[in-house]
């Protein structure tokens, strides 16, 4: 029973980090919130992302793992 309450927080540490890694290539939410920003611009993706990383420099990583999860619920609203 303990040894459960104890795992299960880890393994969905693990899986929010593998996920974030394998859609993004980084673990850090500021990062993967720049390759976001630039893979949906209008300008190529490796222009872009220079550039969405310097505006996601200042923030900090709870304001871009919401910004993260706006743009993601915002992609699953616009799918229904």
């Amino acid at each position: 029973m303990i040894r459960s309450l104890i795992m299960t927080p880890i393994l969905l540490i693990v899986l929010c980090a593998g996920g974030l890694y394998a859609a993004y290539g980084q673990v850090d939410p500021c990062r993967a919130l720049a390759v976001e920003r630039a893979r949906t611009s209008a300008v190529p993706t490796g222009l872009a992302e220079p550039f969405a990383r310097l505006g996601t420099s200042q923030m900090s990583s709870t304001a871009c793992a919401g910004a993260l999860l706006g743009t993601w619920w915002k992609r699953v609203a616009g799918e229904f």
